[in-house]
């Protein structure tokens, strides 16, 4: 079976859809559980690989090359064709993820790696998370989302979400947030018509 069988070149896929689907072609290839199980690893090493690439497309023009910049701004009006959730990503790093949080101050407290691979691994997999949560105010509060993307302003890491205590989107500072944790749920048909309000919200 070729590879063009197992992922037909003429349609968009969501990132679940494209692990699904590589994980799916190995098992229809025979692959043993074990191996199958290391596809799935592989599918996912390259969907984080997808988002760092993003990433750069829509920082391009930080870099001061005009070339670079226009060739970038190309590459995302073509993925609003071809992958309209990466191009809604696109914008929203453009938008959001302006500089590093290291540039804002060396004493800001930094995110917690395992809160940060729990919320990376429910925006991969769209699965809602629920967490404590101290605001700016120093008011604790307990909430649950749906996380849609991560993105890294000066002022620390933040997770975009729809936040359905407030039923509406929010953003969350990643160091703010205690114990989250992983609930059952899947809301990957509604992912992309959520990046959209998201896009539409910080566009206006």
């Amino acid at each position: 079976m070729s590879s063009s069988a197992i992922i037909p070149p003429d349609r968009a896929f969501t990132r679940r859809e494209l692990a699904s689907r590589l994980v799916s072609g190995a098992a229809a290839l025979g692959v043993g559980a074990s191996a199958a199980s290391a596809s799935g690893a592989q599918a996912g090493l390259q969907l984080d690989l997808r988002d760092a690439a993003l990433r750069g497309l829509a920082l391009a023009h930080h870099r001061g090359d005009p070339v670079e910049t226009a060739a970038a701004n190309a590459a995302i009006a073509n993925l609003a064709v071809t992958d309209p959730e990466a191009a809604l990503l696109c914008r929203l790093y453009r938008r959001l993820d302006e500089r590093p949080s290291a540039y804002w101050r060396a004493d800001a407290p930094a995110a917690d790696p395992s809160n940060l691979a729990l919320v990376h691994m429910a925006i991969r997999e769209c699965r809602p998370i629920a967490f404590g949560y101290c605001d700016l105010s120093d008011n604790e509060t307990g909430r649950t989302v749906l996380p849609l993307a991560l993105v890294h302003p000066p002022q620390g890491v933040k997770l975009l979400a729809w936040c359905q205590m407030r039923a509406r989107f929010r953003q969350f500072f990643v160091r703010a947030m205690r114990e989250p944790v992983l609930l059952p749920g899947d809301f990957s048909q509604q992912r992309v018509e959520l990046l959209a309000g998201l896009v539409d919200k910080e566009d206006a």
